[in-house]
């Protein structure tokens, strides 16, 4: 039986042009992650991460903050779902939204504001009702996360993993575990914070079972200041 150790990225550049880029505080986070492991002597076997800038990134920022050698892997099914697209699919069908996502938010709007509209572009996706309007529709998105972990076998030797992801394969990770429907993913993504922890045991042909999920105890008292959710 493994540890799988799920880490969300460190803070994006939400409301930017480009939100696949770290900021500054989320090199911060995940420097910091990396060197209290260490400090608490956690040994990985592996080390897997996303193909997404911020999954790159965020890596980086750990290994720094880790001091010590890690085998990295790249594993594009640990990917985050598409917002952009989910968000475009219902500017689409809404064009008074389009100048509102093309400009995400900024100056005009408030992130409160983009965030309950993301937040109808997603139930909109996961409806199922409109798929043919999506690259990846919600039950694709879905699969591929179970793919990331049924590719896992090819490392069943390893018994520390870590997966460097985002917050939509650790939802739906989660739920798959505690037999949820895959619905309810923003009700625990909108939760979980940057550089925060989820933990599974895994082993080959049987169900994970979720130990912890969103631990951030390294971003509390005097380390608040690194604490972010997107």
């Amino acid at each position: 039986m493994a540890i799988v150790t799920l880490v969300r990225h460190g803070q994006a550049s939400f409301g930017a042009a480009d939100y696949d880029q770290l900021s500054p505080l989320g090199v911060q986070q995940l420097e910091h992650l990396g060197s209290l492991l260490r400090a608490q002597d956690e040994q990985f076997d592996v080390v897997l991460r996303g193909s997404l800038r911020r999954h790159k990134q965020s890596a980086a920022a750990f290994v720094t903050g880790y001091q010590k050698p890690l085998t990295l892997l790249e594993q594009p099914h640990w990917n985050e779902f598409d917002h952009r697209a989910v968000m475009h699919a219902l500017a689409h069908e809404e064009p008074q939204l389009r100048e509102l996502f093309a400009a995400d938010g900024k100056p005009e709007v408030s992130e409160q504001d983009v965030l309950a509209l993301f937040m109808r572009a997603v139930q909109r996706w996961q409806s199922g009702a409109c798929d043919a309007d999506y690259i990846e529709p919600w039950p694709a998105f879905v699969a591929r996360v179970e793919a990331a972990w049924h590719e896992l076998h090819t490392l069943a030797e390893h018994k520390r993993i870590l997966v460097i992801t985002s917050g939509g394969p650790i939802a739906i990770s989660t739920m798959g575990s505690l037999g949820m429907p895959a619905e309810q993913m923003m009700s625990i993504n909108q939760h979980l914070v940057n550089s925060g922890i989820s933990r599974f045991r895994w082993q080959p042909e049987q169900p994970r079972q979720l130990i912890s999920l969103n631990e951030h105890g390294h971003v509390t008292g005097r380390y608040k200041h690194l604490l972010s959710y997107r």
